[in-house]
């Protein structure tokens, strides 16, 4: 028995009680889930879709996004896998390692749509050489921050530096406007910790070198010195809050727009929200800036790219095979008149960026865009963005894992920057020897 047999058995023991209540599908229903963002919104793209296709059924389930791969791996083991799913470019490889998703690359105009976007989100759906994925939408992350609050500690512009950015807290925080000004997602989740990858590629570094061997802890590494800082602003400045580590995006989201923050990392579609008057109580003062790094000469941040899959039973039967492809392009595909619409759909009313170039120049999504960020920094940070390489890795999403665990540990105390980078290189290098 190899490993990935072995693994596979195991977990299928250990998920027999969660799977024991799903019950069975129904023949020839679509079951679709994803997780739980804007679940309503998912709903009425669903209605859409049936009402357009006459009898296609399709069973939507939301899941918490927090426990959405565990939620997968279990159903898959136990038989009872979703035909249509969403994927994040950080689970991919390993999910399709695990054979639970179906290869599209058979599947007629799959091709068209990986001509229609970005070479960045067409290369982070591909694994194996096979295209597993329609894109749902790609996003990078920014340094977001209160203008208002700044205003009022009299600072006039947004830090370029990680030194800057502390200072500019800690004025904040003495001149009692806000007792934790630094806001950070860092409690642990099945998705990546993109605002640790933003801000070692503000430096122009990266955590694997072009080999996908591991570099953080190597002289100069700016791993080390984001650890630093992170070290800094709980232990000394004591400016970030110490609740980051149980805190996910979406409450971390809802504190922004209550005005509990001056600067958080967050993607940039979160400012549809923060600026939204009907969501947000500091609506129209929330900007974007690029993420500081460590002496301000660099630039850049992390990309992502969200997808639709097939799951590896959507060819259980002639119809649901049908049924799982068009829905598939409904969501991730082109219309009659070759336009994303779902895409289009998604940034205009929520602000998700689009893989989609030819969005770029629609006059609704420019308007649109004005109303809620800075046309030329939404811009700027596409244009300084990275993907992750690494996510190709078989081992990636056990080394994520790792690597949250690690940032939580130098939030909190329990280890020293130094320490976590060369703890964070060992556990690659055997991840990396496992799965050869």
């Amino acid at each position: 028995m190899d490993r990935r047999t072995f693994l596979r058995v195991a977990a299928a023991g250990a998920a027999l009680p969660v799977l024991a209540s799903c019950g069975a599908a129904r023949s020839g229903v679509i079951r679709f889930e994803g997780w739980d963002y804007e679940a309503q919104l998912v709903q009425q793209n669903v209605d859409l879709f049936t009402s357009r296709n006459p009898g296609v059924e399709v069973d939507y389930t939301p899941i918490t996004s927090a426990q959405f791969i565990r939620k997968l791996t279990a159903e898959f083991l136990g038989g009872a896998g979703p035909d249509v799913l969403y994927m994040y470019d950080d689970s991919l490889a390993g999910s399709v390692e695990a054979e639970y998703l179906r290869p599209l690359d058979d599947i007629p105009g799959v091709a068209e749509v990986y001509d229609a976007i970005y070479p960045t989100n067409a290369a982070a759906m591909v694994y194996g050489g096979k295209r597993y994925g329609l894109p749902y939408y790609t996003d990078m992350q920014a340094l977001v921050y209160n203008e208002a609050i700044l205003e009022k500690a009299g600072i006039s512009a947004p830090p370029r530096t990680l030194d800057e950015l502390e200072h500019q807290a800690l004025r904040i925080k003495d001149a009692g406007i806000l007792p934790f000004p630094i806001g950070l997602p860092a409690q642990l989740a099945d998705t990546a910790a993109l605002w640790t990858w933003a801000m070692v590629y503000a430096n122009g570094q990266d955590l694997f070198d072009e080999r996908l061997a591991p570099v953080m802890s190597a002289p100069g590494s700016a791993t080390v010195g984001v650890f630093e800082w992170l070290t800094r602003v709980t232990r000394q400045s004591a400016v970030l809050d110490p609740a980051c580590v149980q805190t996910l995006p979406i409450p971390m989201d809802n504190a922004v727009m209550a005005g509990q923050y001056a600067f958080v990392f967050a993607p940039r579609y979160a400012l549809r929200s923060y600026n939204d008057p009907a969501k947000s109580t500091v609506a129209g003062a929330i900007r974007l800036a690029p993420v500081p790094s460590l002496d301000g000469t660099t630039e850049g941040t992390v990309s992502s790219t969200r997808m639709y899959c097939l799951g590896r039973d959507s060819t259980r039967s002639p119809e649901v095979s049908d049924g799982a492809v068009r829905l598939l392009h409904h969501f991730g595909g082109l219309d009659a008149n070759g336009v994303p619409a779902t895409a289009r759909f998604w940034f205009l009313e929520r602000g998700l960026g689009f893989p989609f170039p030819q969005l770029a120049q629609d006059p609704e999504v420019l308007a649109t865009l004005e109303t809620f960020a800075d046309p030329a920094m939404y811009s700027r940070l596409a244009e300084t963005a990275r993907a992750r390489t690494v996510t190709a890795a078989p081992w990636y999403a056990e080394f994520e894992t790792a690597l949250q665990r690690t940032t939580q540990q130098v939030i909190i105390g329990a280890t020293g920057p130094a320490e976590a980078a060369a703890g964070l290189d060992a556990e690659t290098r055997l991840l990396a020897e496992r799965y050869a």
